[in-house]
Order: C-alpha cells, then sequence, then structure tokens
C-alpha cells in the first residue's frame, strides 16, 4: 500500500529484551519489496541492524533516549547525516535534562544536540539537514 500511495512506511519495531529478533524479520520481510521506503521510528537496534536499514534505503529516526544512553553512538556516527531524522516520540521518552516527566516536542532540540555532539557537526548544520532530510522523505517521495 506504501508504494500505491508514493508514502514511505514509518515503522515501529520493538525486538525481544536484549535481542534484535524483530529487526531481523523485518529486514527479511522487506528486502522481498525492494522499491518500499521507509523511517525507522524510535530504532532501537544495533550497529549491524542500522548497516542493514542502510542498504535498503531507510532512514533511522532517534529520540530522546539518545541523550542518556550511550548505546545508539556509534550508530549516530555511522550513519550519513542525511539519513538521520529526530524525533521526541510525545508524550514519552523526554530527553534528558527531562527525563521522567511528560515529553513535549519541543524537546526534539535535546535530541538534535546530541546528534551533533556526537557527530562532532555544528548545531546549525544538523538542524538544517535533519530539516532538509524530513522534507525530502515525507514531502518528496
Amino acid at each position: 500500500m506504501a508504494n500505491e500511495v508514493k508514502k514511505p512506511l514509518m515503522i515501529h519495531c520493538r525486538p525481544s529484551k536484549r535481542t534484535v529478533d524483530a529487526y531481523r524479520d523485518l529486514i527479511s520481510i522487506l528486502k522481498d519489496y525492494p522499491s518500499t521506503k521507509a523511517n525507522m521510528h524510535f530504532f532501537g537496534g544495533n550497529l549491524e541492524i542500522a548497516k542493514e536499514l542502510l542498504e535498503l534505503g531507510f532512514t533511522i529516526s532517534f529520540a530522546g533516549p539518545i541523550t542518556f544512553v550511550p548505546d545508539y553512538d556509534k550508530v549516530i556516527e555511522y550513519l550519513p547525516l542525511d539519513m538521520i531524522l529526530s524525533e521526541t516520540d510525545a508524550p514519552f521518552a523526554a530527553p534528558a535534562p527531562f527525563r521522567g516527566r511528560t515529553c513535549y516536542p519541543y524537546y526534539v532540540s535535546e535530541v538534535v544536540k546530541k546528534i551533533a555532539e556526537v557527530k562532532k557537526i555544528d548545531l546549525e548544520e544538523v538542524k538544517k539537514q535533519l530539516v532538509a532530510n524530513v522534507r525530502r522523505v515525507f514531502m518528496k517521495f
């Protein structure tokens, strides 16, 4: 259906605890649909999974946890900036320094700051590129 309406999938994939099983299943299925475009919402996988998703042409979206869990730093470092999106997943998963509270959409600025910090790229450059990414992914599919 996504291909018919010419829109990307927004995929929320949650593996079993301490595994990447759901990502493996997802990748296995979507390899059969090479023209399908997608964004991985609230990415929780590892570098190996990110590489496989990137090979499929998918963008990867990061939320609040990247600001307080270093598990995603290597993934963020590896990914080209033009394949990254940012989000808050409001009202859940508030970024530091708001962790444990209700998350609001404007907290996305904390996620963007963390992406810039991890990638060692100027914040303004990251902001511009992430906006361009959103436009490319969702407006010009």
